[in-house]
């Protein structure tokens, strides 16, 4: 079963948390950041960070990462390479009256794990580009990092040919109503399957790219169900594709994991990991190199929770 420990559970200082995002670094050593503050969007919100050690129970004290005055910050990416090289993907909001479209999009990287940093360099020059999920190397060696731009509500990926060093734009995600925050996998034909998060209430959207992501197939409904909130997939090491998101047209509740077999085309079984009427939003996946699961999400706009899922109870909820 499904183990879960709360990372931050909010203070007076910093109330409300959101959009986590964690990676595996050498060792087996978890990171975890997320934006917290007085409220999204409130000029005193800044990116922290927190420790798992290998073998411990509980997580570090938070860390500040980026604290810009009168700008608040949101939606930090974290990406170990494995070469190395961990990548912090973030935006702060330039103007506060314009909200998310005055996002600028940064980038910092660190050789030591996060215990110091390189320096912050602007990533996109264009306000209201933004990220929400990490990286996806793809089996050609190419690098996507999923992305969007607030301004119009299209999906889109950065591409890179040289393992970062460099990056451009891909194609748009577009759909009838708008669509952010696509999540990627590929599929053993090569072909890439996105599931993006719709402007309306409802379901999902979804599209493919048969050219690595170059260019992308107009959105059509999911057959996962969406309220307009962000939600995530990956591809496990056996193959498997694993979803988690709102099952719910309306609500950020119930938080639900969903296994496909069939490499997101339909959905094998499902299982509630939160249930209450609460707000359990923006799930970020990760697995770990011992096959262990990992999920960060927002728990009840307060806190941020880490739950650890084993491939065999997955498995489990496959064949429910």
């Amino acid at each position: 079963m499904p183990k879960s420990t709360l990372i931050f559970a909010g203070n007076q200082e910093r109330p409300s948390s959101h959009c986590a995002s964690i990676t595996e670094l050498p060792g087996g050593e978890l990171y975890a950041v997320w934006y917290a503050g007085t409220h999204e969007g409130h000029v005193d919100v800044a990116i922290v960070a927190s420790r798992l050690g290998a073998g411990a129970t509980e997580w570090s004290s938070i860390e500040v990462l980026v604290q810009k005055p009168g700008q608040p910050g949101g939606n930090p990416v974290v990406w170990f390479d494995g070469a190395g090289k961990l990548y912090h993907f973030y935006n702060v909001i330039v103007d506060p009256e314009r909200k998310w479209d005055a996002a600028r999009f940064y980038l910092d990287t660190s050789t030591d794990g996060g215990r110091t940093w390189e320096g912050e360099r602007l990533f996109d020059e264009e306000e209201g580009m933004m990220v929400r999920h990490r990286p996806v190397r793809l089996s050609t060696g190419r690098v996507l990092l999923p992305a969007y731009d607030e301004k119009p509500w299209e999906g889109l990926c950065y591409i890179s040919d040289d393992n970062g060093a460099t990056w451009r734009r891909s194609g748009r995600m577009v759909s009838e109503s708008g669509c952010i925050q696509p999540a990627i996998i590929e599929r053993d034909d090569g072909s890439l399957h996105a599931i993006v998060r719709p402007h309306a209430q409802g379901r999902a959207w979804e599209c493919d790219s048969v050219d690595q992501g170059e260019t992308w197939t107009a959105c059509v409904p999911s057959r996962l169900k969406n309220p307009n909130a962000g939600a995530d997939m990956i591809r496990l090491q056996s193959g498997e594709v694993i979803a988690c998101f709102n099952d719910s047209p309306t609500k950020r509740t119930p938080l639900t994991i969903a296994v496909s077999l069939d490499e997101g085309r339909t959905w094998a079984g499902r299982h509630d990991l939160e249930t209450e009427d609460e707000r359990f939003s923006y799930p970020t996946l990760m697995q770990a190199d011992d096959g262990t699961v990992h999920l960060v999400y927002t728990y009840k706009r307060v806190g941020i929770m880490h739950t650890q899922m084993s491939p065999e109870w997955l498995r489990e909820v496959a064949v429910k």
